[in-house]
């Protein structure tokens, strides 16, 4: 059963949550609701952080600014705004240009009074949050040296331009991190995502492969006996009574294995199957032959083993035009065999239409040759079943017959062989 599913992809420039001004991360594809709330949250949070505009005008309180300064220093801010807002909670090539045009603003406003640096701390904290974090760590050297070439440049004082070398260093590095964490936020958010989807469709190839082993078998057995019961309906009326009242059964049975199938409670026993498949195997007029007895097993492992022999059973009763079944149980190479051999009546390798075999494998007791058609659902179903105990499966056909060697390591639970 092959899924039809798609995971839907995140574009490189994704805004994700960020500590502003420190700019944000994209990720792998979140799960939509939480990349939404995400982004929610970080753009809100951008806003909260324009609150440090408000240190600019400080120095204003001790020295009027000029018209000209106010005039400046709006015009200032007013081209700030976009580009902050534009390139914030992002990490792509958008938060790079902004980054670099917000540290332009602060130098050009520099002569204005106002205590410049505050934009040079926003964009450290934009250009802090670029990915990958080579590109941060180049971006924010750069403005640093230009920064530095200015400060000499222009002469200004050690104490105007300390406080913004420190601050926009401590914005780099809480950006960076910031990042960092968002990143794997995400990575976490998608991991989450596919491990649901990936969830689903195992609970979904589960239930189509338990309801492929039921109602293959199920409806087989109810076709023979159907059959059986209109040819003794004249010659042998209470047999054919007894048939149809076995159908009936049967049917109720299955509905109730169907029910719990789809519940994922589904389990069986390996005696309970055996039964089963003696009056499946009866009613089609082949005898059944049993060797060994079914060894006891963990719970999961015997519940495998089981629905191997009822698809193994099944194909022999649809398809294999066998006079007799073999089933046999034995202990070998530290764990439990189960064979499925029958015989044919007519010699032909016409009769196999849905027993195609393993590629070539070595099972216990020696290597099967393999047939050349290809695998149906039974037989995938049944691989998968045992590979999820760690058990094999292996296939051999021949003109008189075929044989299905199931093996499975002997459990905590079992018996030593």
């Amino acid at each position: 059963m092959k899924p039809l599913t798609s995971t839907p992809s995140t574009p490189a420039a994704t805004e994700l949550p960020a500590t502003p001004p420190l700019a944000g991360a994209a990720a792998p594809a979140a799960a939509p609701q939480e990349t939404a709330a995400l982004d929610r949250s970080t753009r809100q949070m951008g806003y909260w952080f324009l609150a440090y505009l408000l240190i600019y005008p400080l120095p204003w309180l001790g020295r009027p600014p000029s018209a000209l300064d106010i005039a400046a220093s709006a015009v200032g801010v007013a081209v700030f705004l976009p580009l902050y807002l534009a390139g914030f909670g992002r990490n792509d090539a958008r938060a790079l240009h902004c980054g670099l045009a917000v540290a332009a603003i602060g130098l050009a406003l520099q002569p204005f009074g106002g205590i410049w640096g505050v934009f040079i701390v926003y964009a450290c904290g934009l250009l802090g949050g670029l990915l990958p974090r080579r590109r941060a760590y180049l971006a924010v050297a750069a403005v640093a040296a230009v920064v530095a070439a200015f400060v000499l440049w222009r002469d200004i004082r050690l104490g105007d331009w300390l406080p913004t070398l420190f601050f926009s260093a401590m914005t780099t590095m809480v950006s960076v991190y910031s990042a960092a964490y968002a990143a794997q936020s995400a990575e976490l958010a998608a991991s989450r995502d596919e491990a649901r989807r990936l969830a689903v469709v195992a609970e979904r190839e589960r239930i189509a492969r338990d309801l492929h082993d039921l109602l293959g078998h199920t409806l087989t057995a109810v076709a023979v006996k159907a059959d059986l019961a209109g040819r003794l309906i004249d010659a042998d009326p209470a047999r054919a009574k007894a048939e149809i009242e076995d159908i009936h059964r049967t049917a109720r049975t299955a509905l109730a294995d169907v029910r719990a199938a789809v519940t994922g409670m589904r389990s069986t026993r390996l005696a309970t199957e055996l039964a089963t498949a003696r009056r499946a195997l009866d009613s089609a007029g082949i005898a059944l032959r049993t060797e060994g007895v079914p060894p006891v097993l963990p719970p999961e492992v015997e519940t495998a083993l089981a629905f191997v022999l009822l698809e193994g059973v099944t194909n022999v009763v649809r398809h294999a035009q066998a006079r007799q079944c073999e089933v046999t149980f034995t202990r070998e190479g530290g764990g439990v065999v189960l064979r499925i051999r029958d015989s044919r009546e007519l010699p032909g390798p016409a009769a196999t239409p849905d027993l195609p075999a393993a590629p070539a494998a070595t099972s216990v007791g020696g290597p099967l040759a393999p047939a050349q058609a290809p695998e149906g659902h039974g037989i995938a179903g049944m691989r998968q079943r045992l590979a999820a105990v760690g058990g094999t499966l292996a296939l051999q056909f021949k003109p008189a017959g075929s044989v299905l060697v199931a093996f499975v390591p002997q459990g905590p639970g079992g018996p030593a062989p």
